[in-house]
């Protein structure tokens, strides 16, 4: 148990560090700052910063669906209104955090052909999204789920990078009056 917590503690501190200065930006010394964790420690648990880093990853992706997804699907039972449910909670999300953008997305972009396991967490992010998006699209009963829950895969994870880029939630409004005109379509 105590070693499942200190685990969680230096993925919790990674993910801050990460998010902050970027992956390669960010070296083990400025993770571990003002943490109290040895180095020895992290290695105990982490033989490597890559091994680190997809440990971050993968706890992002089970945020990403207790932060993102459950909230958004609680908010309604109609698929539709999920689907715009999804847009809203994003933009709150990144209210809150100034505009951090997808981590997975970041890791995905610093380390395409460089680290395949990383990209792959990236890919895997950006697949699981529009994978849902299909399902949502499916409940709905849209004409051509699959190619509509990819669209709108599409359009959700360009705001969200825009949005960061922009340093900009209200993306997510702009973003939403499209889904409205595609989910009509």
């Amino acid at each position: 148990m105590a070693d499942t917590a200190k685990k969680q503690e230096i993925i919790a501190q990674a993910c801050d560090a990460f998010y902050d200065g970027g992956f390669h930006a960010t070296g083990i010394d400025t993770v571990m700052a003002n943490s109290g964790i040895s180095k020895r420690t992290l290695y105990k648990y982490f033989p490597s910063k890559e091994d680190l880093i997809e440990a971050v990853l993968e706890q992002y992706g089970e945020d990403t669906d207790a932060f993102l997804f459950q909230p958004a699907l609680a908010r309604s039972d109609d698929p539709r209104q999920q689907i715009a449910a999804l847009f809203d909670v994003r933009r709150e999300m990144m209210e809150q955090t100034a505009c951090r953008g997808c981590l997975a997305m970041k890791a995905g972009q610093e380390y395409i052909g460089k680290h395949a396991g990383i990209a792959a967490h990236g890919r895997g992010a950006s697949v699981y999204v529009e994978g849902r998006f299909i399902e949502l699209c499916e409940k709905a009963d849209l004409k051509n789920p699959r190619e509509t829950g990819r669209q709108i895969g599409l359009l959700f994870q360009g705001a969200a990078l825009t949005a960061q880029m922009q340093q900009d939630p209200s993306v997510f409004d702009v973003a939403k009056k499209a889904l409205h005109i595609l989910l009509a379509a």
